[in-house]
This record gives structure tokens, C-alpha cells and sequence, in this order.
């Protein structure tokens, strides 16, 4: 029997801009700028040998801090990952799986779950097969074969606060760069609202919006070194973005990110997270911590978590 055990970040996108149209998933993605943080996803893979089948069997059970998913619903995503690496010839047919995931922050608000789950299920198959294969380039696959996300697998690739150059697949085509910095983070959503990615990078009218809007906030972020200086820049684009693209026009959203900078006090930044009902509350500079701003939140009722960029 074999265990292993991997974790991947979550994501927040600032901004972005949709290259999707080339029939090559290896060549889809975003160009655009975020950060990861250090909640994300875990992922257990447990091999042995079959119990009561012969042959290959697969287990799966999904969990978040409040409990168990409907395996069915929240299980698809692992086993896409389990048949990209079986069709690679990559996994020991003979054996049976179980896969224990454990996400740390809600799907469907932005925070890059489907990527973080991909990712880190690719990681644990890549260990236990010793592939020489990237599980990047399997986690971008699976994410583009399932609309669910666009370049979070690029940005968990490089970390940090990153500005993505290139789109596709990590290592290559797609190409980002990054730099570190300490920040803490808080993580706030409605939790009776929620949209798939596919809904806004599948409708070509939001493509149009989106895409115009995030080649314009790049068009300033990419000239010059990217490095902790950019921050406040950072921060500013990322306003601009979700102004220019549209999407503050969406009632639920517009009404969570303004009932959030209503209290919050001077220095503290709260902007959209890309693409959820969902809010990310950073310091503007490193002499900020969010000590009581979570407690503030949680009596005005706003579901949040706190984490920081990693």
C-alpha cells in the first residue's frame, strides 16, 4: 500500500483577459494578475491492492470544514484527473484508489478550487506513478476541458503575487512571473450565491467585456519589473478592472464589496474576487495587520476566512 499526501493553493484573480479559441487546451488560458494564498486544497491518494474486485476500482469522498459533498456532484473533477493519467498509460490498473480531498475554501466564488483540486490530485498521482510528466500541464487540462477556470493552475505554478504574460498551459506555453510578500488576507463570499466560471468565459458578450477591460489594466502592469513596488498599482488595476469590465453591474456583487467598504477603516483595500459572489480584504501596506477586521465582519453576518498570500 501506498499514501501520499499534497496540497495546492487557492487563487484570486484580480483581473484577466480570455484567450480560449485555439483548439489546443495547452494554448487556452488568460493573461491577467492575482495572488495565491496559502488555503487551498488537500489531496490523499491512497493505492493498494483491490480488496473485494479484481482490477481497477476508485474511491472518492469530498470534504469541507463543515462536512462531506454529495461525492457524486464534487467527485467529477478527480476522476477526470484519474482518467487523463490512465490514458497516458501513467497508473497501475490493478490497484484501487481512494481519494480523501478536503477543500478549505468554498467552491464556485473565485477562489480557484476546481484549479487548487486539480493540481493537487495531479501532484499525488505524479508521485505514486514517479511520471516524469508536469501535473501542472494535467491540472491546466482538466481545467480547460471543463471551463472551470482559465489560468489559476499557471498562477499556483510560479505562487505569490503573479502577473501572468502568457497564456496556457505551465511550464510552457504559458509564462508568468511572480514576487513575494507578506500579506494577510481575508476571504469573504455570500454563500447563497455562487456562478460557475463557464457562465462569463464561455458568453462571448462577457469575453468581449472582460477581455478589453484586462488588456487595458495590462497594458500598465506589464511595463517594468514586477516586484513588491507594484502592490499598490496592483491594487488600483484591479479596481478599474471590475468597473471597466462590467462587473460591479451585477447586483449581489456590487452590494457585498460596498457593504464591505463600509467597514472597513482607512488603509484597508476590499476588492472583487474574478468570478464569484466574493470579496478579498488586503492591508495596502506591511504595517497593516486584520486583527478585529474578521470579527467585524462576522457581526455584520458576512461569511469569511482568513488566510494569507503565499
Amino acid at each position: 500500500m501506498m499514501r501520499v499526501v499534497e496540497h495546492a493553493s487557492g487563487h484570486i484573480t484580480l483581473l484577466f483577459s480570455i484567450f480560449a479559441d485555439n483548439e489546443d487546451m495547452l494554448y487556452q488560458g488568460s493573461r491577467g494578475a492575482g495572488f495565491c494564498v496559502k488555503a487551498g486544497v488537500e489531496c490523499q491518494i491512497t493505492a493498494r491492492d483491490p480488496v473485494d474486485s479484481e482490477g481497477f476500482n476508485l474511491s472518492i469522498s469530498v470534504h469541507t470544514p463543515e462536512g462531506p459533498l454529495d461525492s457524486e456532484e464534487s467527485a467529477f473533477l478527480y476522476v477526470d484527473v484519474f482518467e487523463e493519467f490512465l490514458s497516458r498509460d501513467l497508473l497501475d490498473e490493478g490497484k484501487e484508489y481512494l481519494v480523501d480531498v478536503m477543500l478549505e475554501l468554498p467552491m464556485s466564488q473565485g477562489f480557484g478550487m476546481s484549479a487548487a483540486g486539480a493540481l493537487a490530485c495531479a501532484q499525488a498521482l505524479s508521485r505514486l506513478s514517479e511520471s516524469s510528466i508536469d501535473p501542472a500541464t494535467i491540472a491546466h487540462i482538466i481545467e480547460r476541458r471543463n471551463s472551470s477556470g482559465l489560468g489559476d493552475v499557471l498562477a499556483a505554478s510560479v505562487g505569490g503575487v503573479e502577473l501572468r504574460l502568457q497564456p496556457g498551459a505551465p511550464p510552457t506555453p504559458g509564462k508568468a512571473v511572480s514576487f513575494s510578500i507578506e500579506r494577510e488576507v481575508i476571504l469573504c463570499w455570500n454563500p447563497e450565491a455562487n456562478r460557475h466560471t463557464s457562465t462569463y468565459i464561455d458568453d462571448a458578450n462577457w469575453q468581449k467585456s472582460i477581455s478589453a477591460a484586462g488588456e487595458d489594466s495590462l497594458s500598465r502592469l506589464s511595463v517594468g519589473e514586477w516586484n513588491e513596488s507594484r502592490w499598490l498599482e496592483l491594487l488600483d488595476e484591479a479596481d478599474c478592472f471590475a468597473k471597466n469590465a462590467g462587473m460591479l453591474e451585477e447586483k449581489g456583487r456590487n452590494e457585498l464589496l460596498q457593504k464591505i467598504k463600509n467597514l472597513l477603516p482607512d488603509g484597508f483595500r476590499a476588492l472583487s474576487c474574478m468570478l464569484g459572489t466574493s470579496v478579498c480584504i488586503v492591508a495596502e501596506d506591511s504595517t497593516q495587520d486584520l486583527d478585529g477586521i474578521d470579527k467585524i465582519l462576522e457581526d455584520n453576518e458576512i461569511s469569511c476566512i482568513r488566510t494569507s498570500i503565499q
